[in-house]
């Protein structure tokens, strides 16, 4: 029988990007059989009326000789859970693309406390090119037919009940960031437990090192306005176009902001957090409450608003 397959949809800022270098890997039981590039190709970039299942199965196939015994087969990508920059709106169709595709297939969802989740978004924004300052941005102004920011994207338990509607409870893990923070072993360990990975062991060192933090929130203003001169994914059309890879002003703007004198000026401000906070407070206590009952596995929820 082919071995269990793991599909890891986001959400994005979740430590998506650990878990691809660090935890997805062939040591750890863990054999990735598509990513970034397979899943944009096959699943979210193909129009609604040219979608065949076929071509993502096949690409799975050709992946999954030689599997060792004990192992999971893992596709993870966040573009699965939708761009949350417009509101997350294609997430219930790729989810129901993944069960064409492989209907058999165990689901992992990554999450982070909303009060978190919001600021980090809006900085992977600005480091994708935006240039709309965090109030506007978060406003999600829309119109007619042009998508925006939505919060209803990060009320979480509307993706996973749809998951859950479609690969079983038993079928859909829950994994939250801040257990990943708290106990990164115990958290891949659990996870390993729970898919059927009888081959991991234990992370590497390497996986444990911290990584290196986003640009401060303070920085937004002046990284912001250094988008309008160079070319990115959310704003093709700058000023000077340097090239959509050249982010040379960016970083250069960046580093000046991590340092003296100005890290020491304005390193006590978090005016994204500061305003998430304010903004929508109360506004995912259901949403969590929901998610809470929804879960059966152990899914430890506290800091989360609406959670005692």
């Amino acid at each position: 029988m082919a071995a269990p397959l793991l599909i890891h949809v986001g959400y994005h800022k979740t430590a998506t990007t650990w878990m691809q270098q660090y935890l997805f890997r062939a040591e750890n039981g863990f054999i990735p059989v598509a990513g970034h590039a397979e899943v944009h190709d096959f699943i979210t970039d193909p129009h609604g009326l040219l979608f065949d299942p076929e071509k993502m199965r096949n690409e799975i196939a050709a992946k999954s000789e030689n599997i060792p015994n004990g192992a999971v087969r893992v596709i993870s990508s966040e573009i699965l859970s939708g761009n949350p920059f417009f509101g997350g709106h294609e997430s219930d169709v790729f989810a129901e693309r993944l069960k064409q595709i492989a209907p058999d297939a165990k689901i992992l969802v990554s999450i982070r406390s909303q009060m978190r989740i919001l600021p980090s978004i809006y900085m992977q924004y600005i480091l994708r090119g935006g240039t709309m300052p965090f109030d506007q941005f978060f406003a999600g102004e829309r119109s007619f037919g042009y998508l925006a920011f939505t919060p209803e994207h990060f009320e979480y338990h509307r993706l996973i009940a749809h998951l859950q509607g479609l690969f079983g409870r038993e079928n859909v893990y829950v994994l939250t960031q801040e257990s990943l923070t708290a106990d990164m072993e115990g958290a891949a360990r659990a996870l390993a437990d729970a898919v059927g990975n009888t081959q991991f062991s234990g992370l590497s060192e390497d996986a444990k090192t911290v990584r290196a933090p986003s640009y401060p929130e303070y920085a937004v203003p002046f990284l912001r306005r250094a988008n309008h001169f160079q070319k990115g994914p959310m704003h093709p059309n700058p000023v000077i176009g340097l090239g959509a890879e050249n982010r040379t002003l960016y970083r250069a703007v960046g580093f000046a902001m991590r340092r003296p004198p100005l890290s020491s000026i304005l390193g006590g401000r978090h005016p994204v957090s500061d305003y998430v906070r304010e903004q929508f407070a109360g506004r995912y206590d259901q949403s969590n409450q929901k998610l809470a009952s929804l879960v059966s596995h152990p899914l430890d929820l506290s800091g989360y608003d609406g959670i005692a």
